[in-house]
Formats: structure tokens, sequence, C-alpha cells
């Protein structure tokens, strides 16, 4: 196996007190930047509305915000998404009051409208980009040559074809719409017109289902802490889940007040890269718990400290080479990926640094201190140091039968 360290010796648990120290200092800043500040979260939890606008040429953003101003929509976050030259945009309204449910979907593509296509829909024109299937339909059954069966089926095809191309450029690109003919395509091209966007997707989240999100949101993650605890009870001693849940709190907790300093929106995305954050940390504290529980069984008792030390030492290149190669990935994720995915790969680019140091500075420590703390339980099951040497040999008797 590849090891970047030949028989280190680095003695981690001399300096445990002055680190776990220093986490807890960390823990309480994150607390008070929590309470003082809070997290922005997203409209998946406060409730609003979600477009994304794609435009035939680049838009200029001041001028987006300036017409969603115009029409009351002072509420509003407007980004561009993907290359500049793809001509998207994001916005995103949240709803001002818990007491609001209204999609507002309708009133945005209503403000994005420039005048002169106000002047076309009021003459009667249908606008390609925008129109439904319905709407389509009842425009193509007005030419008598088209069936009312096939104007249903071609109304269905233009939207599809709109939905591929993500936007309509000018009539004639109805031509190579299936079903098309050049008679009908003719006949469309006097009835309707491109406008210079297209809503590609949209979404709405009333107040009521953004409170039940927070709410399955905070039990997704403590039922996680609570299995993980079981797990490693169940696996090792009770002291070594505690230890490994108490480091996973920490993390997510220091992590959290990053997010609350940099004011990141919270968003489901998130919520699924503190979950992956969970289980990525604690498969490091277990590898480093699995090389204790190794060495204790071989050394016995002993000196609890230093077989931790000779097991994070032992399980140092690992832990280090696994962290770095998963750290380089998600920092390229958090430069590369593009605005929609930075609050995502903040998480994990922050709480991979910090899983790794909590797994050796966090958890580890903690079960020195319960050694000190609590002499008379060290005893009972294997995960644990037995009081004395005549304690090793009993525990190895006991095996051995």
């Amino acid at each position: 196996m590849l090891q970047l360290f030949k028989n280190p010796n680095v003695d981690f648990m001399g300096w445990r007190r002055r680190w776990i120290s220093v986490s807890m200092v960390l823990v309480a800043c994150s607390i008070v930047v929590l309470s003082v500040r809070g997290l922005r979260y997203g409209i998946e939890f406060t409730g609003g509305t979600e477009v994304q606008v794609k435009y035939v040429e680049r838009p200029r953003l001041q001028d987006v915000r300036g017409a969603l101003t115009a029409a009351g929509l002072t509420n509003h976050v407007v980004t561009t998404i993907g290359r500049p030259e793809e001509n998207e945009v994001y916005i995103r309204i949240a709803l001002v009051s818990q007491e609001e449910e209204e999609d507002l979907t309708p009133r945005i593509v209503s403000a994005l409208r420039p005048e002169d296509v106000r002047s076309k829909l009021a003459a009667g024109l249908a606008n390609l980009n925008i129109a439904d299937a319905p709407t389509l339909d009842r425009l193509l059954e007005t030419n008598p040559d088209i069936a009312r069966d096939d104007a249903a089926a071609l109304a269905q095809a233009i939207v599809e074809a709109r939905r591929e191309r993500a936007i309509f450029r000018s009539p004639a690109d109805l031509g190579g719409v299936p079903g098309m003919t050049p008679a009908v395509s003719e006949w469309m091209s006097s009835r309707t017109f491109a406008g210079p966007f297209a809503v590609r997707s949209q979404s709405y989240v009333g107040p009521v289902i953004g409170k039940e999100l927070i709410r399955k949101a905070f039990l997704a993650i403590l039922g996680s802490l609570a299995g993980i605890l079981v797990y490693i009870w169940i696996r090792f001693e009770f002291q070594w889940g505690l230890a490994g849940v108490l480091a996973l709190v920490h993390d997510t907790l220091i992590v959290l007040g990053l997010f609350s300093i940099f004011r990141l929106e919270m968003s489901l995305p998130v919520i699924a890269a503190f979950l992956t954050l969970i289980g990525y940390s604690i498969n490091d504290t277990v590898v480093v718990f699995d090389r204790i529980r190794e060495n204790l069984r071989v050394r016995g008792p002993g000196d609890l400290a230093a077989t931790i030390n000779e097991s994070i030492n032992q399980t140092l290149s690992r832990t280090v080479i696994t962290s770095l190669l998963t750290w380089f990935v998600v920092l390229a994720l958090f430069f590369l990926g593009g605005e929609a995915l930075r609050p995502f790969s903040f998480v994990l680019v922050t709480g991979i640094v910090i899983g790794t140091y909590s797994s050796i500075y966090v958890a580890s420590p903690i079960l020195v201190e319960w050694q000190r703390w609590f002499p008379g339980r060290k005893e009972r099951g294997s995960g644990g140091a037995p009081a004395s040497q005549g304690g090793a040999r009993k525990v190895r008797t006991s095996r051995s039968s």
C-alpha cells in the first residue's frame, strides 16, 4: 500500500487537551455566529418561486432586476447559470410573509416582457416561447385544414421541440417539428412570433411545505447521528460511539458557522452534502477506532494514550491520502461547478478538512478522557482498555475460551 509517511511517530495525544480547547472555542464561536446571523434558507425552506429563463440574446442582469422591481417583485435574487453564451438566468423570489400562497411565475413572465412583445400579444399573436400546449392547440384548431386530433398532437410536438431546443429563435424553426407541413408552418408564421426568452423550468414551494422540509431535514440529520451512535455502540463500545457522534456534532456545527459567515444558501442539496459529510467523517473515525481496538488486543491496556498514538500513526498515510484525493475533487467542484453547486461543494471542502482533524483530535482524545474520568468502566467490552494487566489477561482468556 502507498505510504506517504514512513514509520511516523507523532505524539498526537500529547497535544490533545490543547486541540480539544481549540475545538471547543471554534464550536462556541459557531454557536454564537448561528445565534446572531442565523442561516440564509433557500425557497425550499422559506417558500417562494424559482424560474430559469433562457434568452435569445445575452440579457443585462440589471435590466432583469429593474423589470422585476418595477412589477413589485422586490424580494428577488437574479444570477446567471452556466456559460455566458448560454444566456440563461436564474430568478428566485422568496415569500415576503408566511401568509402568502402564490406561484409568482406568471407575474415574473409578465414583468420581463418588453413593450414590443406586449403589442404583439395584444394583436392576437401567440408567443412560441411561452405558449403552452392548450394555447397552441386552440390556435391550430382555427386552421380549417387541420383536424382536431391533429391540432392537439401538433401542439404537443411544438412544446416538446421547444423543450429540446431550449428556445425558438423565429417561427421558421417550426419547420423541423415532427408533423409540421410547409403549409401549416407558413400559416403559423403569420399568427405567431418568437419572444425574447423561454421559461426552461419553474418551481413553487408554499410556506407550509417549507416548514415541513425544515423539520424533515433536521430529523434526517438527527436520525443519522442516532443510527451512527447505535452502530458504533454495537461494534465497539458506548463511549466509542459517543466519541464518534460528538466529533460529528463538532464537524457539523463548525461547518454551519462558516456557512453562516459566508451567507451561503441552505437548500436541500446542502442538506445532502451535510449527510455525505457525516458519512465520510465517521468512516475515517471508524478506521482509526478499528486499529485502536486491534492494538488493544495485542498490547493489552497499558497506556491507552500511547496505544491511540500508535494507531493514528499507523493509519496516518491512509487518512491523508484518502482525504487529499477527495478534497481535490470537491475543490475542483467548488471552483468549476458554478454558482448553483457552490454551497454544496463548500460544505464538503471545509467539512473534509474539519472531519479529518476531528477523527484525530476530537474522537480519539475523548476515549482517553473517558478512561480518566470513568476508570471503573474500562473492563466492559472489547473496545475499552481494562483497568490492569490482570484484567487484560482475563479478557484474553475469556475470548480464547
